[in-house]
């Protein structure tokens, strides 16, 4: 069997402490010592398609370096520290460098380790996983309103609307509630003036 290097948030002791406090843990414990990592690898990627204030540690060193960096009342509103216009910006292979130099969204702007909000997220995904939710079918079973057994019949609500979580490839509510904060809002549009 090959060694694979998995690359997650958390830790297996950390995610077998988190589960040894919570009630209603069994598939974690049931899970076969393999699965686990492979459980909070999956639960990382779903993590990581969602779409986050701020930068990367990496991006934000870099724009550091530029002497930029980010008001957080005002989201990717670069403001210069002296208050002149700053003609000098980091270039786009610069900036890719430096998103590509961290492989993971976290940790994000200052910050040098992951949150643990982002970690509990993890390790509640990862359990639904071990617990056999597939997010793709937890969203398609929303709509069903019946289903049958005898001869065989299933009724779908088209005009149901999705559960937010479930939308965004979360399948569990409880690491949904504590990744929203961290989530960069997509219907606020955002209107300027220069003066």
């Amino acid at each position: 069997m090959a060694n694979l290097d998995f690359s997650y948030y958390g830790t297996i002791e950390e995610a077998c402490q988190y589960f040894c406090m919570r009630l209603h843990e069994y598939a974690w414990s049931a899970a076969p010592a393999a699965q686990r990592p492979k459980a909070l690898w999956a639960a990382t990627q779903i993590i990581d398609t969602l779409d986050f204030k701020g930068y990367k540690a990496t991006v934000w060193t870099l724009l550091q370096e530029y002497g930029l960096f980010t008001i957080p009342h005002f989201n990717d509103c670069f403001v210069v520290p002296d208050g002149n216009i700053c003609i000098k910006m980091p270039t786009p292979p610069q900036i890719r460098a430096a998103e590509a130099a961290q492989d993971l969204e976290f940790p994000r702007g200052a910050d040098t380790e992951v949150p643990v909000a982002i970690r509990m997220a993890a390790y509640e995904i990862a359990y639904s996983l071990l617990d056999g939710k597939d997010p793709e079918l937890e969203l398609e079973n929303l709509g069903i309103t019946s289903q049958g057994y005898g001869a065989v019949r299933t009724s779908y609500e088209r005009n149901m609307v999705p559960i937010e979580h479930l939308i965004n490839g979360v399948p569990n509510a409880t690491a949904w509630r504590y990744l929203r904060p961290f989530l960069r809002d997509s219907d606020i549009v955002k209107i300027g003036r220069i003066s």
